[in-house]
Order: structure tokens, then sequence, then C-alpha cells
């Protein structure tokens, strides 16, 4: 029980810390500069973020659930990285080419096992 609130404690302090980053990526403004364009790459979110958009629920919409649902959805594998990503490309917060992005799936993969791990 302990540990379960050290979990949800932490998950609520890392919550506050990327709060300003998910802010700035949300009004990124976009440019028809052919040299932006190929900095999609670095300026897309990090998995870490993206793991903790899903767990704070701005990913309902495409039907990824939140909090103590989604950590229960990732531990009995009805959803994952994967999904997380198809849901995020679909919110327009990751580009499309991230689907077959092997490493930023094995990346998230690590971030939402954090998210069951006791």
């Amino acid at each position: 029980m302990q540990r379960s609130i050290s979990v949800v404690l932490t998950t609520l302090l890392l919550s506050a810390t990327i709060s300003p980053a998910v802010a700035q990526a949300q009004t990124a403004p976009t440019s028809l500069n052919p040299y932006a364009a190929n900095q999609s790459r670095a300026n897309q979110l990090k998995p870490f973020n993206l793991a903790y958009l899903a767990y704070q629920g701005y990913l309902k919409d495409q039907g990824i659930p939140s909090s103590g649902t989604l950590i229960d959805a990732i531990a009995s594998g009805t959803i994952t990285a994967q999904d997380i990503i198809q849901a995020a490309v679909k919110a327009n917060r990751l580009p499309e080419q991230t689907l077959n992005d092997q490493g930023y799936r094995f990346n998230l993969e690590e971030q939402l096992q954090g998210f069951t791990a006791d």
C-alpha cells in the first residue's frame, strides 16, 4: 500500500514537472521553412512525456483511458505502446512517421512498464 502511495505521489510530482512542456508542445507554431520541417523529430514529444500525457487523460478522446484505468489496461495488455502512439498521431501530438519508429515504441514501452512496476 505504501508503495502504491509512493508511486502515485511520484507520478503527481512528475506530472507537475512536465505540464509546462506539454503546454509548450500544444502551442508550438508551425512553419513553412523547409529547415524547420526537418526539425520535427527533434521537437516531437519524448516517450516520457507521451506516457504522462496518456496518464493525465490527454488521449481520452482517442480511446486511451487515464490514471489507474490506464495502468490496469497496460498491465493486462489491452493497451499497448503502439495504441498510445496511434492515439497521439490521431490527436496531432506526434507526426505520422512515429507509427513506424521502433525505437520510439521501445522507449515508450519502457516508460509504460514503469507505471506497472511494483
